[in-house]
């Protein structure tokens, strides 16, 4: 259902398309009937006054805020079948809880295909993270507009290794070239100060750190081994 700023902005759209259709009627109208000056002119001011009302309902400004009000409700992109932006980091919010509640260590990923994405290519990488990522809590999602993150609960020193084979994948079965394709993980060790802030100023950093595109991972040095629920090394 939509909200109530979506439903009066439809409103006022059709009430301003028909004002629009009006205006050009009497407009032409009186031009037909010779009518004065003045009130041709008035009558042009008002279409192009409403001409300016119907542009700044349909800009792109306006439609990105009715989408935004439609983002905390979806947990699901329709358009890639990944988790939306919200939903993403909400779950990733959580399972930084759940990991320093288990004591278990926590794996976060994003890829990122540069400024320009391609719908092609960024269904290419979505399914080839799904073959990869296929646990109980592995979750693939947007991590900002042109970014993918995957949140790998659970994860050993071989987190290493998943990651490199998933860059090694992506490489293999699109067309992505190396030139176009930056990954960047993170195994964080169930600490306190594990929360959604800190991941995303670790893997910003690491972001920026990569002049080139590639693959970067780094792991927390574990305070006491650990070896629950992991991916292997195969």
């Amino acid at each position: 259902m939509d909200s109530v700023f979506v439903e009066q902005l439809k409103r006022s759209r059709y009430l301003v398309a028909l004002l629009l259709v009006l205006n050009v009627l009497v407009l032409a109208l009186s031009a037909s009937a010779g009518a004065a000056t003045s009130l041709l002119v008035l009558t042009g001011l008002s279409l192009l006054v409403t001409l300016i009302l119907f542009g700044f309902l349909r800009n792109r400004s306006m439609n990105r805020a009715v989408a935004h009000t439609h983002e905390p409700l979806l947990a699901i992109d329709p358009n890639t079948g990944i988790a939306t932006e919200h939903w993403y980091r909400h779950m990733l919010a959580l399972e930084c809880r759940r990991a320093v509640r288990e004591f278990s260590p926590l794996t976060v990923m994003r890829i990122s295909l540069g400024d320009k994405v391609k719908r092609e290519h960024l269904l290419q990488v979505v399914r080839v993270l799904s073959e990869e990522l296929s646990r109980p809590g592995d979750l693939i999602g947007w991590d900002g507009e042109q970014e993918l993150g995957a949140v790998l609960p659970a994860t050993n020193e071989h987190a290493g290794a998943l990651v490199q084979r998933c860059y090694d994948r992506i490489l293999e079965q699109t067309s992505i070239g190396e030139d176009r394709l930056w990954i960047v993980a993170q195994t964080f060790q169930p600490r306190g100060s594990l929360n959604l802030s800190r991941v995303a100023e670790c893997l910003n950093a690491c972001m920026q750190e990569q002049s080139m595109p590639g693959v970067f991972h780094e792991a927390e040095h574990a305070t006491t081994p650990d070896d629950n629920m992991t991916y292997n090394a195969g």
